[in-house]
């Protein structure tokens, strides 16, 4: 089309508000683990001709496509350095779902819920929490502002009508005795400072959890069905590279904002407090990771041989840090990672959506993974040691696993007749120098049938450089780039010619050799099914 490659996703029109909703931990659980809902298999719907997930009210391309500074990431979503300290933080209700142990409180004009470290384990998953919030927020989530505080008992106060459950279940007003009840159970630093992840409550009217599944049914913007959108289905790198088991619905939430006099849906990712090494409830079990809550092959596999074989990790030795839990290298091997249950959208990954993936994991530095992880604030210098190295480890066995896909190159754009890109396999993940590329095979390429010519032209490859072919009448031409050595794994570019400037308008990335078939990108289901 005249204006491909879209890069905007028109899913912002206003639409009036949807219908609020919950969505219990069994019912989620249930409907993955038991019923497997979704559709599966078929490439992911909502690209566009770059094989890129658009803007849109799911995601916001960011480290990879515009690289943040530093300081970018360390800030992530935030839009202040604290919370208001003005006056005391009123403690508006307790927190009665979920895990992990907290409460609500008003601070200045916003609302919080306080989340806090099991005990013994002081800056656990607070951090995990605070840095891989900052993680999703680089690859192009929308994530909600979670602030990492520090605060004596006197900062905190009752506030008005605060209300508390107490353990026979009985909802009643809150006391400044069981706000000191609660607070007794929370770690704390040798000098009576507690610590806490201040999460801030999302803009807009919450609409509760998304599915990975379907689509809102009273959502008209909301049409590609959930487990068909490259951003979900390539989170499953994401996830894996962070161990963020916990990739469910209700870690999702959608809330109804209001921009420019529109209405409409934006969707978020929450509550990562299961990532890294660590849990609400201290370390992670050390199955995370590599078995489902049911996984019926791994459970026969070490029944049958009496516990010898099928959970090598059961016997490995994790570190003893209570700040960083169980976080594995040795074992970790990124295509059989495996979330606590079932995700539609991860079940239905590809190649091309585990690429889109890896190569924003794989360009994220030492320095990115460092001023990331400067967001949780360890106290001890090798805590953020300990996780840098293995984050590089598991960053560069995902590198390994995913970026040969259709030769490892990307990047693509045109300067002086000239098709430029960039060589993904030159990355410190591998051992030995990617192999060299053959002659590109040019191709005159008829965009109204979606076919193409024989070889019209053969150029070379020199520093990641291929000059176009020359031709006097071709509105379009397709490039074949391979290495040598791998005359299967090939990266089809699309370059438009009949414009002032040449310009690159299409990638496919083939495994199995040649594909005289017509590219196809954007797919819009003829019914979306719902939910």
């Amino acid at each position: 089309m005249p204006d491909d490659p879209v890069w905007d996703d028109p899913d912002r029109a206003h639409i009036d508000p949807p219908e609020a909703r919950d969505l219990y931990d069994f019912y989620d659980f249930y409907e993955n683990a038991v019923l497997r809902r979704g559709e599966s298999g078929g490439a992911a719907m909502n690209v566009n001709t770059l094989g890129e997930v658009p803007r849109s009210s799911w995601y916001v391309p960011r480290h990879y496509y515009d690289r943040l500074s530093l300081e970018e990431l360390t800030r992530g979503s935030l839009t202040e350095d604290d919370l208001d300290r003005s006056e005391p933080w009123r403690v508006v209700e307790g927190k009665d779902e979920g895990t992990t142990t907290g409460f609500w409180v008003d601070a200045g004009e916003h609302r919080h819920l306080f989340k806090f470290d099991a005990p013994g384990h002081l800056e656990l998953s607070t951090g995990s929490e605070a840095a891989v919030t900052r993680f999703f927020h680089a690859f192009g989530y929308h994530t909600p502002e979670n602030y990492l505080v520090h605060f004596e008992r006197d900062q905190l106060a009752v506030g008005e009508g605060a209300t508390f459950t107490d353990n026979l279940g009985r909802e009643r007003p809150m006391t400044e005795d069981d706000l000191n009840d609660i607070l007794d159970e929370m770690p704390q630093y040798n000098d009576g400072r507690y610590r806490a992840v201040a999460s801030r409550f999302i803009p807009g009217s919450v609409m509760g959890p998304f599915k990975y599944h379907g689509t809102r049914p009273d959502d008209p913007n909301d049409l590609f069905p959930h487990e068909h959108r490259r951003e979900l289905r390539g989170m499953r790198v994401f996830a894996a590279w962070l161990d963020r088991v916990d990739s469910r619905s209700n870690n999702t939430l959608d809330s109804y904002v209001e921009e420019d006099g529109r209405g409409f849906v934006r969707h978020y990712m929450i509550d990562h407090t299961t990532t890294f090494g660590a849990t609400p409830l201290g370390p992670k079990r050390v199955w995370h990771g590599k078995e489902r809550i049911i996984d019926v092959p791994t459970v026969l596999t070490s029944a049958l041989t009496l516990g010898w074989a099928g959970r090598p990790w059961n016997r490995f030795e994790y570190s003893d840090h209570p700040a960083v839990g169980r976080f594995d290298t040795v074992h970790f091997h990124p295509e059989q990672w495996k979330p606590e249950y079932h995700n539609p959208a991860f079940q239905n990954m590809d190649a091309d959506d585990a690429f889109w993936a890896a190569k924003q994991v794989a360009h994220f530095t030492e320095a990115d993974i460092r001023a990331l992880l400067a967001a949780a604030e360890y106290s001890d210098p090798a805590v953020e040691d300990e996780l840098t190295t293995a984050l590089l480890i598991r960053r560069d066995k995902i590198a390994r696993a995913y970026l040969p896909h259709g030769g490892g190159i990307d990047r693509f754009h045109i300067e002086e007749d000239t098709l430029h890109f960039d060589d993904l396999l030159d990355h410190l993940a591998f051992d030995e120098p990617p192999a060299p590329f053959a002659p590109t095979q040019w191709h005159v390429f008829d965009n109204d049938t979606g076919t193409r010519g024989p070889v019209h032209a053969t150029t070379s490859v020199r520093n990641t450089k291929a000059p176009l072919p020359h031709t006097s009448d071709a509105a379009y031409v397709v490039g074949q780039i391979r290495r040598v050595g791998a005359p299967d794994q090939i990266t089809e570019v699309y370059v438009r010619l009949h414009t002032s400037t040449p310009t690159v308008v299409g990638v496919r990335r083939l495994a199995n050799g040649p594909d005289a078939s017509p590219p196809i990108w954007t797919t819009l289901p003829e019914k979306p099914p719902t939910e």
